[in-house]
């Protein structure tokens, strides 16, 4: 089987998936794992073959702006929407070009759940988190009104 995975450039998101991808791979699939230079040794160590996203700016490097992330919604919805934007084109292709039977997605990763919608390949969300609090779970259940609301 042809996976393609993605995730975003987050020690605490990428990591997790390690053994599944290292699992997935000494079972005979194949996983394409879309990611960040930063990750790369790791990804091939688990027997990935890595995809670079390096040519979208997710404005991490500067901690302000990681730090930013968890506290301001709309500054995360914002660059998750441009990012996803931006890697479109780049996943297309290659979406097109390994023809995967299955996409693996982080749930913060759009640009993988919208890989798999346009190429009509069935989609697995990905999540680290495996507890949550009332504060977590409610941001967990906001409506799409809530989220339009964030971005208009």
């Amino acid at each position: 089987m042809k996976i393609a995975w993605f995730c975003i450039p987050a020690h605490g998101h990428t990591n997790p998936t390690l053994g599944i991808v290292k699992a997935l791979t000494d079972a005979g699939h194949q996983v394409y794992y879309f990611s960040f230079e930063m990750f790369r040794e790791k990804i091939e160590q688990a027997g990935g073959t890595f995809i670079g996203c390096d040519g979208c700016d997710f404005e991490m490097e500067d901690k302000e702006n990681a730090d930013r992330v968890g506290k301001d919604k709309v500054f995360a919805t914002e660059l998750l929407v441009s990012s996803t934007l931006a890697l479109d084109g780049m996943t297309s292709e290659k979406i097109r070009e390994i023809r995967p039977d299955i996409v693996i997605s982080d749930s913060v990763a759009f640009w993988g759940k919208l890989a798999a919608m346009k190429h009509g390949i069935p989609y697995v969300c990905s999540t680290t988190t495996f507890a949550f609090n009332r504060f977590s779970a409610k941001y967990m259940q906001e409506s799409p009104w809530d989220i339009a609301k964030m971005l208009f």
